[in-house]
C-alpha cells in the first residue's frame, strides 16, 4: 500500500506566502492575498485531454520542421527553406553561435519539452505516475521559457514582408504547421510543475506536494547585476554592427536593427515595423531598465509599491523571449536568400551580439527572486496585519 497522498499546499513564487490548497469550482481561480499573483486556476482539461493536445502539437511540430516554411523565386529560380535549413545556412556562413541559439530555442528545447509532457501525461491519462515523475515536472518548468516557436512564427511573418518587395514568395506547408504549433504550444504554456502535481493529486495518485521553496539569498542581487552588465555591454555592438548583410546584383548593403525597422517603414509596412521595433528595441531596453529598477529598490530594502513591483517582474519575465524575433528573421532570410550573384543574404555580427543580449537578460530575469524584496522589507511566509490592511 502506498502512503496516503499529502494534502497539497500552494506557495506563491512571487512573495513566498504559503496557503492550504482550496477546492476550485469551474470559472474560479486562486490568487495570492498579499501580492495578487494567480496561484491556480480551475482545471478544465483532464489528463487525457491534455494528451490529445500534445499529440496534435507533436504532429504539427513535426510537419513544421519537415517542410519548407516558404519558397522564394528570383528570375525563375526557386529557393525553399525550412527552419532546419535556416540553422544549417547560418552555421555554414560562419555564425555557429547564432545557429546553436536558434536551433535550441526553435527546435531542440521545444522537442524536449513535448517529449517530457508526452511522457508525463501518457501515464496520467491511464491513472498512474510515470517513472522519474518529480524530475520530469521540474524540468518542464526549466524548459518552458526557452521554447520560442511562437516567436519564430512572428519572425516568419516579418521575413515574408521583407522579401515581398524583392521577389515572389510562396508560403509552404511548414508555415501553416508552424502557425498551428505556435497556437498549441501557447496553450501548453499553462502547464507547470505545480499544475501537473495538482492534477496527479486530484487523480488520487501518490504525487509529492511541491517542494518547499528555498529562502531567497541576497547573493542573487550581485549575480543579476553582473548578468545585466554583460547584456548592456553586448547591447552596444548589437545595435552598432550590422545584423544582416544583403548582396543583390553586385550591390552590397548592411542593415542594423534600427536600419531594418526604417526599411520596413519606408516599404509601407508600418505595422510590421512597429512590431520589430517593439520586440528588438523597446523590449530589451524595457527589460534592462525595469530589472535594474527592481534590483536597486530591493538592494535598498525599499518597501514601497511591492505589489506593483511584483507585477512588473511578471511582465519582464513574460516578454523576455520576444527579443529573439530579429534573430529568427535574419536566419530565415539567410536561408531563403541564396541565389549567388542575384541575391545573397547573410547574418552579421550584430545578430550574435543581440542573441547574447537576449540570453543574458532572460537568465538575469529568471535568476532574480521577487520574494527577496518582500523578505528584505520584513514580510515572511505568513500574512501579517500589515498585509491584510494594505489590501483594503
Amino acid at each position: 500500500m502506498s502512503d496516503p497522498v499529502t494534502p497539497q499546499r500552494l506557495t506563491c513564487h512571487h512573495c513566498g506566502v504559503a496557503y492550504r490548497r482550496p477546492a476550485l469550482a469551474p470559472g474560479e481561480w486562486a490568487t495570492c492575498f498579499r501580492c495578487g499573483s494567480t496561484l491556480e486556476t480551475f482545471a478544465l482539461f483532464s489528463a487525457a485531454a491534455w494528451l490529445a493536445v500534445l499529440i496534435a502539437t507533436v504532429i504539427s511540430f513535426t510537419l513544421a520542421n519537415a517542410f519548407p516554411v516558404a519558397t522564394l523565386y528570383v528570375q525563375g529560380a526557386g529557393q525553399a527553406a525550412s527552419f532546419i535549413d535556416a540553422v544549417v545556412v547560418t552555421w555554414n556562413v560562419g555564425y555557429p553561435e547564432v545557429a546553436v541559439i536558434t536551433f535550441a530555442a526553435g527546435f531542440f528545447l521545444p522537442a524536449c519539452q513535448l517529449g517530457l509532457l508526452i511522457w508525463i501525461f501518457g501515464a496520467l491519462a491511464v491513472g498512474r505516475l510515470p517513472l522519474f515523475f518529480e524530475s520530469a515536472v521540474e524540468l518542464v518548468d526549466r524548459l518552458k521559457p526557452w521554447c520560442m516557436v511562437p516567436v519564430f512564427l512572428m519572425g516568419v511573418l516579418v521575413a515574408v514582408v521583407k522579401l515581398a518587395g524583392l521577389a515572389s514568395l510562396t508560403p509552404g506547408i511548414g508555415l501553416f504547421a508552424t502557425a498551428t504549433s505556435a497556437v498549441l504550444i501557447t496553450a501548453l504554456a499553462r502547464l507547470n510543475s505545480a499544475k501537473i502535481r495538482a492534477m496527479a493529486h486530484d487523480l488520487g495518485l501518490p504525487a509529492h506536494p511541491s517542494p518547499a521553496l528555498k529562502p531567497p539569498s541576497p547573493t542573487i542581487i550581485m549575480r543579476t547585476w553582473a548578468l545585466m552588465l554583460g547584456a548592456v555591454i553586448l547591447y552596444i555592438p548589437a545595435n552598432m554592427l550590422p545584423i544582416m548583410k544583403v548582396s543583390s546584383m553586385g550591390s552590397d548593403s548592411a542593415h542594423t536593427i534600427l536600419g531594418g525597422v526604417i526599411e520596413l517603414w519606408q516599404m509601407g509596412s508600418w505595422d510590421i515595423a512597429l512590431v520589430v521595433f517593439i520586440a528588438s528595441v523597446v523590449v530589451p531596453l524595457f527589460k534592462l531598465v525595469a530589472l535594474g529598477t527592481l534590483l536597486f529598490l530591493t538592494q535598498q530594502k525599499n518597501s514601497a509599491r511591492l505589489r506593483q513591483r511584483t507585477h512588473l517582474y511578471v511582465i519582464v519575465e513574460f516578454i523576455g523571449q520576444w527579443s529573439m524575433l530579429d534573430v529568427f528573421v535574419v536566419i530565415l532570410l539567410s536561408a531563403l536568400g541564396h541565389f549567388g550573384s542575384l541575391l545573397s543574404i547573410e547574418p552579421g555580427g550584430g545578430a550574435a551580439a543581440f542573441g547574447g543580449v537576449v540570453i543574458l537578460t532572460m537568465i538575469a530575469a529568471m535568476g532574480f527572486d521577487p520574494r527577496l524584496a518582500w523578505r528584505l522589507s520584513g514580510h515572511r511566509k505568513h500574512l501579517t496585519r500589515a498585509d491584510l490592511e494594505s489590501t483594503h
